[in-house]
């Protein structure tokens, strides 16, 4: 998905449900925070997920939530995550115990949303080919 056609969900659900967009959401950070995490910790975040993180900061979502860069926060991406980073990067969750993540090829993250099943520990691949497509539908029932 484009971040035009995600942005367009986003206006048209605040539109009708502004609601969804009430609940604490985290400081969206700089580009320079963004390159800042990215360097200190040798990984690469998908355009898309920083274009969230840019335009939405992080933290709830509509019914969903995504990890941020909010040091402060509950939501913060290292505070969900095992360290180091190597080869996963837990973006979200269900609030249940189970995670959604993007995998990390040599230190790259990848579009595709998995899924870890922490009551069965299974990993199983998701329909979502990117983070907008998650917060779409999950965030948003679209």
């Amino acid at each position: 998905m484009k971040i035009s056609k995600f942005n367009e969900i986003v206006n048209s659900v605040k539109t009708n449900n502004s609601l969804l967009f009430e609940l604490e959401h985290d400081t969206i950070p700089s580009e320079k925070d963004i390159v800042e995490f990215e360097k200190q910790y040798n990984v690469l975040l998908t355009e898309k997920y920083k274009q969230v993180l840019l335009k939405y900061g992080g933290g709830f979502f509509g019914y969903a939530n995504i990890y941020s860069l909010d040091k402060k926060s509950h939501f913060y991406i290292l505070n969900n995550n095992p360290f180091p980073l190597s080869d996963i990067l837990y973006i979200a969750d269900n609030e249940c115990g189970d995670y959604y993540f993007l995998k990390i090829v040599d230190g790259i993250c990848q579009d595709n949303i998995f899924f870890y099943n922490h009551e069965i520990d299974n990993v199983s691949n998701t329909k979502f080919s990117d983070i907008f497509e998650y917060l779409a539908e999950v965030g948003l029932r679209r």
